[in-house]
């Protein structure tokens, strides 16, 4: 097949998705996908009018990120009109997706150099925001699964997995954040961004330092009694993420350093009610499908929607701590739902190129059940 490379990837600091508190409460998606985008396109040496098309995920697709948002980026950042724009919506999973369909159309020979990106403001636009669901969907479930924080209590039952160890499992979510930042392992991931009043904003807003007596004062609020708490969970955050990849004859002319190869992608349905369980059916898919075994893989990124799924994740797939989520996750950034599928696919290109280690995998747990998986390798 034709390889396509991840040429270079970046992303806005994460914010804390609140109409009120939110740092980016006054700055809109769109204003924020397209500072990201220039941000990405200022470092590489690409002529605009050598992109062929851009692949944008987004979750909440109304209000400022409605009417097919790549494209009025696109025209907001003033790039050539002649540049396509499509908005894709795999929930959780948007932007890996929107990522996985610019390799492909590369491999296929439609483009050469694309731009991908991902962006979401719960901030503004509310998960629930313009949602109604059919009443049949859930006629037959023992609960109505697209409530996520009951699939992640009820995967609490189903392995055992105890509050404690979630609320364990989100402090060193916490702890490794600020010990990659403190190294500078995100100076080449995070870009500035400038809010409305002129201020300029660097870090992300919502990690913590907390102690396993404070989590333990937090309320359950999908269940009582139950296990998941705001802290064990991924925050509703606000972000963007911008990628570039292109061909190998696109890599050799414009004498780009790619981070890593797009080797494989796979994408898998499951029942809805234990949709945290999507990377164990998807990684070994996708690792089948590459010829690689569970042991060759240096890296693994899950996104952490929960720390009780990424638990039963990594009991299931049988992954050492020492290779998942090594600078941490979403239950320390949060989760800005479009957005999150590029950011862990860009933060595992920039690891593998700094540790200079081989392979890496990146892999979601996708709403209404489904998982993805993409493997990449360091060039």
């Amino acid at each position: 097949m034709t390889p396509v490379y991840l040429i270079d990837g970046c992303r806005s600091p994460i914010g804390r998705g609140h109409p009120e508190k939110g740092m980016y409460r006054n700055l809109r998606a769109d204003d924020l996908a397209v500072q990201t985008l220039k941000a990405l396109l200022n470092r590489l040496s690409i002529r605009p009018s050598e992109i062929d098309d851009f692949f944008l995920g987004c979750v909440g697709q109304h209000l400022e990120q409605g009417k097919n948002l790549a494209r009025l980026i696109i025209l907001l950042a003033g790039l050539p009109q002649s540049i396509p724009g499509v908005t894709i919506n795999r929930l959780c999973a948007s932007s890996l997706t929107a990522l996985q369909l610019a390799a492909d159309s590369i491999r296929a020979g439609t483009n050469k150099l694309a731009l991908v990106g991902g962006v979401e403001h719960l901030g503004h636009v509310p998960m629930t925001a313009a949602l109604d669901y059919n009443p049949e969907l859930f006629a037959t479930a023992e609960f109505q699964w697209s409530n996520m924080g009951l699939t992640a209590e009820k995967l609490a039952t189903t392995y055992g997995i105890t509050r404690e160890a979630q609320d364990e499992f989100a402090l060193e979510s916490n702890r490794r954040y600020f010990a990659a930042l403190g190294n500078g392992r995100f100076r080449k991931e995070i870009v500035n961004i400038q809010l409305s009043d002129g201020a300029t904003v660097d870090k992300d807003e919502e990690p913590r330092q907390s102690t396993k007596d404070s989590l333990a004062g937090l309320r359950t609020p999908f269940k009582d009694n139950g296990t998941v708490t705001a802290a064990n969970s991924s925050g509703v955050s606000d972000g963007a993420c911008m990628a570039a990849v292109g061909d190998q004859e696109t890599i050799t002319r414009l004498n780009l350093k790619p981070l890593a190869e797009i080797r494989e992608c796979v994408t898998i349905g499951l029942d809805p009610t234990v949709m945290g369980l999507g990377p164990v059916y998807a990684i070994p898919k996708l690792l089948g499908k590459a010829g690689l075994k569970m042991s060759e893989i240096d890296s693994f990124e899950i996104n952490e929607a929960f720390a009780v799924q990424v638990l039963a994740c990594q009991r299931e797939l049988k992954i050492p701590s020492d290779r998942l989520n090594i600078h941490g996750g979403a239950v320390a950034l949060g989760h800005p739902l479009g957005m999150s599928g590029l950011r862990i696919a860009v933060s595992l290109a920039h690891t593998l190129a700094s540790e200079k280690k081989r392979y890496g995998v990146a892999s979601m747990c996708v709403g209404h059940g489904q998982g993805v998986a993409m493997l990449l390798e360091r060039v």
